[in-house]
């Protein structure tokens, strides 16, 4: 008995994704039984072809879908014939099986990787970021270069990459490319992201990645003290742009906002409690809720860049400008320290909070960590500190324990002569 076989494309109008775009679903039928699965294809809301299901128009993107959904249609064919010819009663479900094992034959790990990075940067400014797009871009063409290298190929297989694989490549970050440790463990980072990607859309059954461990190299991160950074407050700016760079650098040391942050910051996000002047916004890294109260030095700061409550107060260039600016500051400075624009965190965190007594948990809060351990990195105590705090701690020892000293001290042995 010949079986019914069909295969729909159609788009989901009620689950928009969150850039506003329509996924493209795909419905296999086999006489009265099916399945759906994810294209994981997007179109815009209004250019659906409901009688072709395709994508209309003629323009680039729309040609790039329809080749895609083309591919995927002659591919469930041969999966179905496939199945067909193996047993008396093919099902939805094994034709959608052999498909994914065809796809991930012929799809290659770079040609996944690029189809992820356009998917994600559908999403930025939505929910994603432009520089974590540009991570994910320099990763991608890191592992072109290796596969044209080592393979005088192109691309791979996806089912053909495997923990080997993994190991050579991250070697070749390290060796070849000159990658610091924890360039590339960040760049392994992203590419394990993409492995599990592909095992959740079925195209492997497991990812290389596992069992191969992966260790971020603990540094110490620099940061400036009290002196150092009455230094670079009292420096006289040479340009504007100059002075523009240096006081937002302050005002992160005296807050813990970060770069980002710092961008987008308007006077709307400046808020009065009691007597008290607060900055209240979410970071753009983590979403946490960040609190944090506007001393004098910072509120002077924002007070002299204020253009409205709408419009960002601090006009400053790239992050990588504002480092290379920071730095001639420094040195110029006698700091012969990295200093960067984080810096300014790691000042907030340790010399500002942590260095003053206040809790590990409130400068977790105000740095808006989503993991007190993050703080613990960032935190760094100064031997002046350590010393300070001891010295309170003998005192009150001292004063309970006086009549064991005292003890102590008249059976204290005496110097002998030779």
């Amino acid at each position: 008995m010949r079986s019914h076989f069909k295969i729909l494309f159609y788009i989901k109008k009620q689950e928009p994704l969150r850039n506003g775009d329509l996924p493209i679903m795909c419905r296999i039928t086999i006489n009265r039984s099916s399945c759906c699965f994810s294209t994981h294809l997007s179109v815009r809301r209004g250019c659906w072809d409901l009688t072709q299901k395709r994508v209309a128009g003629r323009g680039k993107e729309a040609q790039r879908i329809n080749k895609h959904l083309d591919e995927i249609y002659y591919l469930l064919y041969d999966a179905y014939m496939t199945v067909l010819h193996s047993t008396s009663t093919p099902t939805p479900q094994r034709v959608r099986e052999v498909y994914r094992n065809d796809f991930a034959n012929q799809m290659g790990v770079v040609a996944y990787f690029e189809r992820h990075n356009r998917a994600f940067e559908k999403l930025v400014g939505v929910s994603r970021s432009k520089s974590t797009l540009y991570k994910y871009k320099y990763v991608c063409q890191h592992l072109r270069n290796y596969i044209y290298k080592r393979y005088m190929k192109h691309d791979l297989p996806m089912n053909s990459v495997n923990r080997d694989f993994i190991g050579e490549f991250h070697g070749w970050l390290i060796k070849d490319r000159e990658c610091c440790a924890n360039s590339a463990w960040l760049y392994m980072i992203a590419l394990k992201h993409i492995f599990a990607c592909a095992v959740n859309d079925g195209l492997i059954l497991s990812s290389p990645f596992a069992g191969y461990k992966l260790h971020q190299q603990v540094v110490r991160k620099n940061f400036l003290d009290r002196e150092e950074l009455r230094c670079i407050m009292a420096y006289k700016p040479t340009s504007p742009m100059q002075g523009s760079v240096l006081d937002a650098f302050v005002f992160s040391c005296f807050t813990g906002l970060s770069f980002v942050d710092i961008k987008k910051l308007r006077m709307c996000d400046v808020h009065v409690a009691g007597q008290r002047r607060w900055i209240a916004v979410f970071r753009a890294k983590t979403g946490c809720a960040v609190d944090v109260p506007l001393l004098r030095i910072p509120y002077y700061i924002i007070m002299k860049y204020s253009r409205g409550d709408d419009k960002s107060i601090f006009s400053i260039p790239s992050n990588c400008w504002c480092n290379q600016i920071i730095r001639r500051v420094a040195t110029s400075l006698g700091i012969n320290r990295a200093i960067t624009f984080h810096s300014a965190r790691h000042t907030f965190a340790t010399t500002m909070t942590l260095n003053n007594g206040v809790p590990m948990e409130i400068v977790s809060h105000m740095l808006g960590h989503a993991d007190i351990k993050t703080t613990q990195i960032y935190a760094r105590v100064q031997n002046s500190s350590v010393i300070t705090q001891m010295q309170r701690v003998s005192k009150t020892m001292d004063t309970y324990f006086e009549t064991q000293l005292s003890n102590m001290a008249s059976t204290r042995p005496t110097a002998t002569t030779a």
